[in-house]
């Protein structure tokens, strides 16, 4: 009896995240000139976001195109925070680039989402290296080409992801 609970919910779960996914939609006659216009497009930018990370790779393609262009716009212009690229960051989107996107998106959305850590370039890189290994797990073998350094991320612990992460940058 108990399993049919666990299985009930997790199925419920994943109902309402495809549902989510589905119904994400993109700004019209977006303005982003002064600070206020990107501040009022925050929740929308990590909405879009989550989307991206929850389609897959092949699925729903002008969506996703004019899903990460918006995303884009509002990372290159916002005056919020700035993401440091560094030559280990490239390096990890070289096989497959569209993971590029997730590695900002993540950045972007923990910058939004802790905004009294927004400059936090640790913090920053574990949540975007996180957002770029959910990408890549779930497009593994659908559009993404299998890549020995993200397995490589993907087995270390959260701690040793950590421990990574500050050698690189510092």
């Amino acid at each position: 009896m108990k399993n049919i609970h666990i299985l009930t919910i997790t199925l419920l779960l994943l109902v309402g995240q495809m549902t989510f996914a589905q119904n994400f939609e993109i700004p019209k006659n977006v303005h982003l000139e002064k600070t206020s216009d990107y501040a009022k497009y925050e929740t929308t930018v990590v909405d879009g976001i989550n989307w991206l990370e929850r389609t897959h790779v092949k699925e729903q393609l002008d969506k996703r195109e004019k899903t990460s262009a918006f995303v884009l716009q509002w990372i290159m212009g916002t005056p919020s925070f700035s993401i440091g690229l560094q030559t280990f960051q490239v390096k990890l989107t070289k096989k497959n680039p569209e993971l590029m996107l997730s590695f900002l998106g993540g950045w972007t959305k923990f910058a939004i989402e802790n905004p009294s850590e927004n400059k936090n370039v640790v913090k920053a890189n574990i949540a975007a290296f996180q957002s770029l290994i959910k990408v890549y797990v779930a497009n593994k073998g659908r559009g993404m080409k299998k890549d020995k350094k993200i397995e490589k991320l993907i087995k270390l612990s959260s701690l040793e992801l950590e421990k990574w992460v500050r050698k690189e940058v510092e």
